[in-house]
């Protein structure tokens, strides 16, 4: 009988003559389509009434297609409106959404947390800090510590809920930004 190191060894080398060549991405995970939306679906957003897409009652239209996304969409945010014994139809009516996202005492404790790990918080003006600090708050309640440079699209409903609580004077917002590598 083979050694198991020995077995996965051969399973991802392939010989070939003389020389052996090794098979790559042989024990890579393979995506997980859990929360992703389909590229057809996306694409019609901007042009589509809300209505359309959003089944909360609470999104408008975003900048970009990927930030028009409704909190029901996204298993991972259905999973915690499932977990209350009322009916919610949108995550902004959790009771948990206040306490964990919009409360500033809760948001002056995740900037000590971010301050602890990552040093301070480099955002000028306190709605700005406080924003960028509910959306980490959000994604830390529904997706749990994701690690650096991965990032998930918040749904329109809550961003919209967190930008009526910490507005930008201007109404300038960020948006939804990939990681760069």
């Amino acid at each position: 009988m083979m050694p198991v190191h020995a077995a996965l060894v051969n399973s991802s080398v392939m010989a070939t003559g003389r020389d052996a060549v090794v098979l790559p991405y042989q024990f890579e995970p393979e995506s997980d389509p859990e929360g992703e939306i389909s590229e057809e679906g996306q694409t019609l957003r901007l042009q589509q009434g809300v209505s359309a897409w959003c089944t909360c009652g609470n999104c408008e239209t975003m900048p970009t297609e990927a930030e028009c996304v409704c909190c029901l969409e996204i298993p991972q945010v259905t999973r915690r409106l499932q977990e209350v014994d009322e009916d919610l139809t949108c995550m902004v009516d959790h009771p948990g959404f206040e306490p964990v996202c919009l409360n500033i005492y809760s948001l002056q404790n995740a900037s000590q947390i971010y301050r602890a790990d990552y040093g301070r918080l480099q955002l000028r003006g306190i709605h700005r800090r406080f924003r960028y600090l509910a959306y980490r708050s959000f994604v830390s309640w529904c997706w749990g510590f994701l690690g650096q440079r991965i990032r998930v699209v918040i749904p329109a409903c809550v961003v919209l809920r967190i930008h009526r609580e910490f507005p930008d004077a201007e109404g300038h917002y960020v948006g939804f930004k990939l990681a760069l590598d």
